[in-house]
């Protein structure tokens, strides 16, 4: 399959084959531990609640249980699967109602200005293309007062033992699935670019020894193979040395993630 590269960041959310969708729904899972990345959202009842960049629907679902029958939720994503996937969940917990899957064909939110109490986006401004234009669209859609909370990470500040320095040569590849991979500390500023205020930034990191991030770190050779710059064999080597950690337990990762919140 012949890809562009300078456009990969975007279209590999555009399209999910197969195995790596198999991921991400697992991956994606709503878990109680999320709560406190979700927390300083304050999401409440009747609230109208964005999910940008919805995935496979596990965080929106989560959010419609929230904002209850007189809330809504946007489930907006630019992949027209995550979107099926996000509204037959939707369906089955009863929530079809109170949540409706948009598709994003730009960077402009399919919203009116001031209409939205709450824009949540976890995980997501890492790949679009100018965060700082989708941050500004956070504030035109938010009401007066209205609360945008962003999650996401900061690959520069990413720990891996033992692991380490080869993980540096993956992610060095694997840069072409990413526009911003350090997005996490510049969250602080473009919030304040974008005219937010009352903004509250914490940054959280437990520690990974049990192999929760293998998922990711296979994404990551997976995306480092797209690029063509490291053989199969370094790949290969190096997925089943994480493996091999994990098994005699001298494995630890670390990915600090980025809590940003701000008042319209």
């Amino acid at each position: 399959m012949t890809r562009n590269l300078d456009t990969y960041y975007r279209d590999h959310w555009a399209e999910v084959e197969s195995d790596r969708m198999e991921r991400y729904q697992a991956m994606f899972q709503w878990r109680d531990s999320h709560e406190v990345l979700i927390a300083p959202a304050d999401i409440d009842i009747a609230q109208v609640v964005a999910d940008y960049g919805c995935g496979p629907g596990a965080l929106s679902i989560e959010l419609a249980r929230r904002v209850g029958e007189s809330g809504k939720v946007f489930a907006l994503d630019i992949n027209r699967e995550f979107l099926e996937q996000t509204q037959m969940l939707a369906e089955r917990e009863g929530f079809a109602q109170r949540l409706e899957a948009k598709l994003m064909a730009d960077d402009r939110i399919p919203t009116a200005d001031r209409s939205l109490d709450r824009v949540v986006c976890k995980n997501v401004l890492e790949y679009v293309p100018d965060p700082e234009v989708t941050i500004r669209e956070f504030h035109r859609v938010l009401k007066p007062g209205g609360i945008a909370h962003v999650i996401d990470s900061d690959w520069g500040a990413i720990v891996l033992e033992p692991l380490g320095e080869r993980f540096t040569r993956i992610m060095s590849a694997a840069s072409v699935a990413f526009r911003t991979p350090l997005i996490g500390r510049k969250l602080y500023g473009l919030f304040r670019q974008a005219g937010f205020q009352d903004i509250r930034v914490q940054v959280l990191a437990g520690a990974d020894t049990t192999g929760g991030m293998r998922a990711v770190l296979r994404n990551m050779a997976s995306y480092a193979r797209v690029s063509g710059q490291l053989e199969e064999a370094e790949l290969e080597a190096f997925v089943a040395d994480v493996d091999r950690a994990v098994d005699e337990q001298t494995y630890l990762a670390l990915l600090p993630q980025f809590l940003v919140t701000g008042h319209a």
